[in-house]
């Protein structure tokens, strides 16, 4: 049996209507185009659905019953062609992240409002691990994008690096609000928080400290930038963080101010290497790198 979706659709309407005058209407078809499908079926199916007399196409018990079924495959046909169009459209799909702490909390959230604002039928699942085992899942295809610290060096992987300034944060209503910015005699008279030792934004610190004639002491270390800021905020002390989670609004109580001699935050944002990315996975690559070249630069105090 080669059943068609005309066939059904003719049938559906038919019974729809509750006549073929009608039923040709709403399909733009003659009535003989009508009752030649319905013929069809029924010699397909081996059982006749209706009663004719003088035209008319009364239903009989095996027409209800098969109905439903008719419209629901309809139906199916349609959701299918949607979908299909979507996926075209870059519309829908599963978009798959992983992010390391820095970009999980100071980037992806506003990017997947903004994105899922304008494709709601995209799913999005963000994971927030390490470097290394966000490129060990790019690289095995269970991650679609994945944001890492730099450098990478893995062979299988594609990646395109971008660098952040970073900032000292503090209490608001600080003494260090009336800086245009901080310098390392200013971090010798406040207790530090550092991020962890191995951290490249530690490791530059403690250069800079040195080359300014005294050692880098971090009593306490949050291993997140975020989490760093949380601790800013309870006033457990300053800290030198990366512009995604440095340069926000001032509505935690923490404030910032640019630091010199400069430090830098170096991310990349992988791909596996050869991979045919879908097209909501390209478009959401555009927003990173948009949103990621945007904050390679400090935004202007005065704007703050």
């Amino acid at each position: 049996m080669h059943l068609k979706l005309r066939h059904l659709e003719v049938f559906h309407a038919v019974m729809e209507e509750g006549s073929v005058s009608k039923a040709a209407d709403r399909l733009y078809l003659t009535q003989p185009a009508i009752s030649i499908a319905l013929s069809r079926l029924e010699d397909m199916l081996g059982f006749p659905l209706f009663h004719r007399s003088k035209g008319h196409f009364a239903p009989r018990p095996e027409a209800y019953l098969l109905h439903m079924d008719a419209e629901l495959s309809i139906l199916a046909v349609e959701q299918f062609s949607n979908r299909a169009r979507l996926i075209k459209q870059g519309g829908t799909g599963l978009l798959r992240v992983g992010a390391i702490g820095a970009a999980a909390f100071g980037l992806m959230p506003g990017l997947v409002a903004r994105y899922t604002a304008d494709n709601p039928l995209v799913e999005i699942d963000l994971s927030v691990r390490s470097s290394h085992q966000i490129s060990y899942l790019v690289g095995n295809g269970q991650c679609d994008i994945g944001l890492v610290e730099a450098p990478v060096a893995a062979p299988s992987l594609e990646a395109e690096q971008f660098s952040l300034p970073c900032v000292c944060i503090f209490p608001a209503g600080s003494e260090l609000e009336a800086k245009a910015q901080i310098t390392p005699a200013d971090l010798a008279q406040h207790r530090l928080i550092g991020i962890q030792e191995s951290n490249q934004v530690d490791r530059q610190l403690r250069a800079v400290c040195a080359g300014a004639g005294f050692e880098m002491r971090a009593p306490v270390h949050g291993f997140f930038f975020a989490v760093v800021r949380r601790m800013v905020a309870e006033g457990a002390g300053i800290a030198i963080v990366d512009a995604l989670n440095g340069c926000l609004p001032p509505q935690d109580g923490v404030s910032w101010r640019p630091f010199t001699p400069e430090i830098r935050y170096d991310t990349a944002l992988i791909v596996k290497a050869g991979a045919e990315l879908s097209l909501p996975a390209r478009a959401f690559i555009q927003m990173i790198r948009d949103e990621m070249q945007a904050r390679g630069k400090l935004p202007d105090m005065a704007t703050v």
